[in-house]
C-alpha cells in the first residue's frame, strides 16, 4: 500500500477524520491477513474522501482476479453470510443491466444531442453489458484487465487506442482504484482528439447516517453468525468499515477530478437507481479530451 500525503485527485491539503477497519473479507482476499486499520480522510479543497494509504496496483489485481467467480463467492460468503449465490449472480443479471441503461440512455440522447457516435468502448466493463443497446449503429468495444469474455455483439479490445472511439463510457469503476488520475489519464490516452468520455460513479457518504446503520446491522450478522471475527469488528472503526469501494464521490468531486486531467466537462448530473442494495444516488459526468488532456498522471 501507499501512504500519500495529498489529495489524489486535485492534490490539496487532507485530514484525517476517522480510524476505518479494512472489511475482513478484503484482509484476507488481498494480504491473506486479519482486519486491520487504514485512514478514512478529506480533502480539504475539493472535499473528496478516500481510504489512506492506498491499494497498489498489484493488490487491486489480486482483488478482482476471477471477480465474482465461485472461489470468490465461496470466500466472501465465509466472511459475509449476506452475500449470496443469488445477490452475486443479480449483480451481472439481464434485470440489472436493463435497468442501468433505462437510466443512462436518455441522459446520453440529451448531452449528445445530434451527435453522431459510430464507435463506443466499455472501459473497464467486464462482459460490456452496459453498452448493449444504447446505440443503435454503434460499433461497440470492450477494453478490461480482468480479460473476461465480451457478451455477443460487443468486440473484445487489448489496444483501447486502436478502437477510436467516439465515446468511452466507464462505469462504476473509480470507486474501486487507489489513484483515479491514473485511470482518467489512461482513458484520455485512449480517446481520439476532441473525443468524449462518460464517466459514473456511485455518490456515497461515508459518514451518512444510512451507510453507517448498514455498518451496524452488518457487524451484527457477523458476529452472530461468523463469531470467530468478533474480535476484530466489534470496535467504532467498523462503523466506517473500507470494503470494495475505497472512494467517496460527489459530482463536484468527479468533475474536479476530470478538469484536473485537462479535460473540458461538458456536461454533469446526478441520477437515482434502484440495485439490490437499495436506493442509491449515481453521479455522471461527459468529457472531451482537447490537446490539454494530456497532463502529467500523479498518483
Amino acid at each position: 500500500m501507499i501512504e500519500v500525503s495529498s489529495c489524489v485527485i486535485c492534490a490539496g491539503r487532507i485530514r484525517e477524520l476517522k480510524r476505518a477497519l479494512v472489511a475482513p473479507f478484503i484482509s484476507k482476499r488481498i494480504w491473506n491477513s486479519t482486519p486491520f486499520c487504514v485512514g478514512l480522510v478529506r480533502c480539504d479543497v475539493c472535499g473528496f474522501m478516500f481510504y489512506n494509504p492506498r491499494p497498489e496496483e498489484a493488490e487491486l489485481h489480486r482483488e478482482y482476479d476471477n471477480y465474482r467467480s465461485e472461489d470468490y463467492l465461496r470466500l466472501r460468503h465465509s466472511f459475509e453470510p449476506w452475500y449470496t449465490a443469488k445477490f452475486n449472480t443479480d449483480l451481472g443479471s439481464a434485470a440489472h443491466y436493463q435497468g442501468r441503461r433505462a437510466k443512462l440512455v436518455p441522459i446520453l440522447r440529451e448531452i449528445l444531442r445530434d451527435r453522431k457516435i459510430n464507435r463506443v468502448l466499455d472501459y473497464g466493463g467486464d462482459h460490456g453489458s452496459l453498452v448493449l443497446g444504447i446505440f443503435d449503429s454503434a460499433e461497440l468495444f470492450l477494453y478490461d484487465i480482468s480479460g473476461a469474455a465480451a457478451d455477443p455483439g460487443v468486440t473484445p479490445t487489448s489496444n483501447p487506442a486502436e478502437c477510436k472511439a467516439d465515446l468511452i463510457i466507464n462505469s462504476n469503476v473509480l470507486e474501486h482504484v487507489g489513484f483515479p488520475r491514473v485511470l482518467v489519464n489512461e482513458i484520455l490516452q485512449a480517446a481520439p482528439e476532441g473525443g468524449l468520455i462518460f464517466l459514473e460513479v456511485p455518490c456515497e457518504q461515508a459518514l451518512g447516517l444510512k451507510r453507517i446503520a448498514r455498518r451496524v446491522a452488518q457487524i451484527g450478522i457477523m458476529t452472530l453468525a461468523r463469531p470467530s471475527l468478533a474480535r476484530h469488528v466489534v470496535r467504532p472503526a467498523s462503523l466506517y468499515m473500507m470494503h470494495e469501494h475505497i472512494n467517496y464521490f460527489s459530482e463536484h468531486c468527479l468533475a474536479t477530478l476530470v478538469s484536473s486531467c485537462g479535460a473540458s466537462v461538458r456536461a454533469s448530473g446526478t441520477y437515482s437507481l434502484e440495485s439490490t442494495a437499495g436506493n442509491e444516488k449515481v453521479g455522471w459526468c461527459l468529457a472531451q479530451k482537447n490537446s490539454s488532456s494530456l497532463s502529467g498522471v500523479m498518483q
